[in-house]
């Protein structure tokens, strides 16, 4: 009826707006939020900015009409996505965010419990507590990866191809800093592009048989 598909119309207007909102204030941290004391006070930066991003796009991709997982499931896989990418960029930029934007994205208890303080940042410290802290940092983005990916195979199969193949291209750049030495200081790591391209074959047979 007229009446219910107002009611649906309404209450998806509702998800979009209070999600569009989320990613604003995610946005305005950046104007006012320069540290983070710990992983949830991060958790929720990565969930604003990025989080939301994988809620708005999933409905308008699609879900697979024959999707194992319940539509909870996939886009919790879709946040989880976001979150990846994000924790992915913050550890890729970590000592330009610092250097040239005084921002440290890292939570500040977990430094501190590898020994670690802010000056070792700013002077480009890169030594064996660096090393096991990113290992630690790398272990958990990951992490996120492998949760969004159980996700891909719920999607309309026409978006899969596209939404894993960005993750991969992601997820390289964990293996690019690894490759650096857990230098992310004073270099940037990067995945060429031909790795790219390379990539993209990856990921459609990913895809299909997910």
């Amino acid at each position: 009826s007229y009446t219910h598909h107002s009611k649906n119309s309404q209450r998806r207007d509702l998800f979009f707006v209070s999600r569009f909102k989320d990613m604003i204030e995610g946005m305005r941290m950046d104007l006012y939020k320069a540290r983070y004391e710990n992983f949830e006070e991060l958790l929720e930066y990565c969930y604003r900015v990025a989080g939301t991003v994988g809620l708005m796009t999933t409905p308008i991709m699609g879900i697979a009409q024959d999707a194992q997982q319940s539509d909870s499931e996939v886009l919790n896989a879709a946040v989880s996505l976001g979150i990846a990418l994000q924790l992915t960029n913050i550890l890729r930029d970590v000592g330009e965010d610092a250097t040239q934007r005084n921002r440290i994205y890292l939570p500040l208890d977990e430094l501190e419990s590898f020994g670690l303080r802010e000056t070792d940042i700013f002077a480009g410290t890169v030594d064996d507590r660096w090393r096991e802290f990113m290992k630690f940092q790398i272990k958990r983005a990951r992490k996120y990866f492998e949760i969004a990916k159980q996700g891909i195979g719920s999607l309309d199969p026409k978006v899969r191809w596209a939404v894993w193949g960005a993750g991969m291209v992601y997820g390289e750049i964990l293996d690019a800093i690894e490759a650096n030495d857990y230098d992310n200081l004073t270099q940037r790591a990067y995945v060429p592009r031909w790795r790219k391209f390379a990539l993209l074959p990856v990921a459609l047979v990913q895809t299909l048989i997910m």
